[in-house]
């Protein structure tokens, strides 16, 4: 006899922590993002799943999730609990505008619902414009966290980093560094000087 869902979750403290709660998720068109998409699908009873997802290229964000949905990561989804996949809804945005370019209903709706915000969405170019590699991976951190404090139900908040942090320590411990120039100074300077200066 094969194990229900419920009898695979029951005892799972994660499981139980994410039943009946709403995420909020940045970069799940990325590689990290579909498969932190699937898990949560697969192995937990959240009630909904909103990513941010810019049009690009032409494509609409609607048409983005369905792409991003029919993904091979999703088959077994859609074999054996299809109706999962109507718990993920796409939410238009940008990491890279003011208030990650979120139109003021959708906002309204993750402040009233979310309670898990994974933020995940970033450049890892090493030869990325300087200005664009700061408002993607400084400011939009900024916006996330504005973000965060209007949520009325937040219980959790995860920021996936890029694996390069640090990068000149032979050693890295686990614990926060202090940083080697302010983020708020690095975003002034951005505003007050050329791209092509700065890159």
């Amino acid at each position: 006899m094969s194990e229900t869902f419920e009898d695979l979750t029951a005892h799972s403290p994660v499981a139980q922590f994410y039943e009946g709660r709403s995420v909020f998720i940045t970069g799940a068109t990325g590689f990290m993002g579909k498969v932190l998409v699937e898990k949560l699908l697969r192995s937990t009873s959240v009630q909904s799943i909103y990513l941010l997802i810019r049009p690009k290229k032409g494509v609409a964000t609607e048409a983005r999730l369905n792409d991003l949905l029919s993904n091979r990561i999703f088959d077994e989804l859609r074999s054996e609990r299809p109706e999962q996949l109507k718990k993920v809804h796409a939410v238009q945005g940008d990491i890279s505008e003011e208030r990650l370019g979120l139109h003021a209903e959708d906002e309204d709706l993750l402040v009233k619902n979310v309670s898990v915000v994974f933020h995940s969405a970033a450049t890892v170019r090493f030869d990325e414009e300087f200005t664009k590699a700061v408002s993607m991976n400084v400011r939009a951190v900024k916006s996330i966290i504005a973000l965060c404090k209007k949520l009325k139900r937040l219980e959790a908040l995860v920021h996936v980093s890029t694996a390069y942090c640090n990068c000149n320590l032979e050693k890295i411990h686990e614990k926060i560094y202090a940083e080697p120039a302010s983020p708020e100074g690095i975003m002034q300077l951005c505003e007050t000087m050329s791209a092509e200066t700065l890159n």
